[in-house]
């Protein structure tokens, strides 16, 4: 959903080359893995040649190294290469996630960002925020090769040029190449990536109350696009209609009774899904009622997306993936009214694992991603 003409650099999600079709061909092969052979990569549709070249040149790179006999062909991740850094936001609060080549998070930590809560996206406001994150971070003397960061699909709504202002802001707070993409796009491949069983699957990841669409298939990546009226990206658009947060707002705001008043102290602004899913769990009528309406208008758009992108596995993340008020029951059961006995069968509708450090961690594993792309 970003426009292409802001200056930011942006991640690659889909080829634009043959030589990036089978980079990605092979790092997907290579991507889960503690260790693997070169000669098991020549089984797919990559010239040998390539394959060597390209393994040689990541080798050169430190990007990959040599495991245990120097004459085998065996290849691991070089985990004492340098790090790389994700940052994501979730309600108040900024995550940074360290992560090495092999995948593994070797650091995190979470800093309090009060302006977002508030929904504000002035200039001011945004620079504030990089100002808490360099004040806060205990991260920054650390050498990253490069960083990930999402930016909240609501902050890009608001304020055009937030993923310029975080972008630039986190390349002074950390010296190092910062690549970006939005909340929804970063935790889907995060949640994605190390959420068990999913290694191969074709993937829809609904993102938040609101639903936005994510589609991944292999490293291919089809985010929504709020801007086009004729690509796949528009179907994955967000249901701002049904947020269950937007519309609990409205509805406390005119003064409808509910439990959710005394939870957030009568501060609306604090009112989140996380919020509102506890409210339910624990018998609130309206809480119940919303996340039902919600629930039921999200499995309809999730049987026709699944139907369009023929998916194999649903994932749901950005503040509905806990198990509290049943909302990933209540999609469940609504897409199984329209979708064909036979798909159900083969399909899993789940929550995503990594929570509300999903999109800082999957804005390091995209970077992860690019690095090798880069080769």
């Amino acid at each position: 959903m970003i426009k292409k003409d802001r200056e930011a650099r942006l991640f690659k999600f889909r080829p634009e080359t043959e030589k990036e079709q089978m980079v990605l061909d092979m790092f997907h092969l290579f991507n889960g893995k503690k260790v693997f052979s070169k000669t098991n990569l020549a089984g797919i549709n990559v010239p040998s040649e390539f394959i060597e070249q390209y393994l040689d040149l990541c080798e050169q790179k430190k990007l990959l190294m040599p495991y245990g006999d120097a004459a085998n062909d065996m290849l691991t991740f070089n985990a004492e290469e340098r790090k790389i850094l994700g940052i994501g936001f979730r309600d108040a609060r900024c995550f940074l996630t360290v992560m090495d080549m092999g995948k593994n998070i070797v650091a995190r930590e979470s800093i309090e960002v009060d302006q977002l809560m508030k929904g504000k996206a002035k200039n001011k406001d945004i620079s504030n925020i990089i100002r808490d994150i360099g004040r806060k971070t205990r991260l920054k003397d650390n050498i990253f090769a490069c960083c990930g960061v999402a930016v909240p699909e609501e902050l890009i709504r608001s304020n055009s040029k937030s993923i310029e202002l975080i972008s630039g802001g986190t390349k002074e707070i950390f010296d190092c190449a910062v690549f970006a993409t939005t909340s929804a796009t970063a935790a889907g491949y995060g949640d994605r990536d190390f959420c068990e069983g999913a290694s191969g699957k074709s993937v829809l990841y609904m993102y938040s109350d609101v639903g936005i669409g994510v589609i991944l298939k292999k490293e291919s990546i089809f985010e929504a696009d709020e801007y086009s009226e004729v690509n796949y990206g528009a179907y994955l658009r967000p249901w701002n209609q049904f947020s269950i947060v937007n519309t609990t707002k409205d509805l406390v705001s005119r003064g409808v009774g509910t439990d959710i008043v005394e939870m957030v102290k009568g501060d609306i602004d604090a009112i989140t899904t996380n919020i509102v899913l506890k409210a339910a769990e624990k018998k609130d009528e309206l809480a119940e009622d919303l996340v039902k309406r919600s629930g039921l208008a999200l499995g309809v758009r999730v049987a026709y997306l699944v139907n369009m992108f023929n998916v194999e596995l649903v994932l749901f993340g950005g503040g509905t993936e806990k198990d509290e008020g049943g909302f990933v029951g209540c999609v469940q059961e609504s897409a199984g009214k329209f979708l064909s006995k036979e798909v159900m069968e083969n399909l899993k509708i789940i929550p995503g694992v990594l929570g509300e450090e999903a999109s800082s961690v999957g804005a390091a594993a995209l970077c992860r991603r690019e690095m090798f792309m880069e080769v």
